[in-house]
């Protein structure tokens, strides 16, 4: 991931909405290399909102740094899954952050996961 310039704030720094926003792209991405289509869930009334997120800043990340994102789902639950990310610069570590998202239906109740998706997020990457 590169940073751009519009994605930092006054001091020439990532404003820190921004990390939400890599750690849902990494997360996507996971999915993807799992072979997994987020909107083929959302077509079938399974919906993953973020209920809780957690980000604990260790150094700044600046415009035209490359990032690196490491993601792990690290909790299966009946209802939820669990992420952990890990935002590198070269050695340096820049972010670390968790995030957890429940299982919601088309009219946003809690629902079980179905079985087919609990699999995806125990499936080893196919890319």
């Amino acid at each position: 991931l590169l940073v751009r310039f519009c994605e930092t704030d006054l001091m020439g720094i990532v404003h820190h909405a921004n990390y939400l926003i890599y750690c849902e792209a990494a997360r996507v991405d996971w999915l993807h290399k799992r072979g997994v289509s987020y909107e083929s869930w959302v077509e079938h009334g399974v919906h993953l909102p973020v209920v809780r997120a957690k980000l604990d800043f260790k150094r700044a990340a600046q415009f035209d740094d490359r990032l690196r994102i490491e993601t792990v789902m690290v909790q299966l639950s009946r209802a939820s899954v669990r992420f952990v990310y890990r935002i590198t610069r070269g050695d340096d570590a820049i972010c670390e952050a968790e995030t957890v998202l429940a299982c919601v239906n088309d009219e946003r109740r809690l629902r079980r996961l179905p079985a087919d998706v609990a699999e995806v997020f125990q499936r080893p990457e196919s890319a």
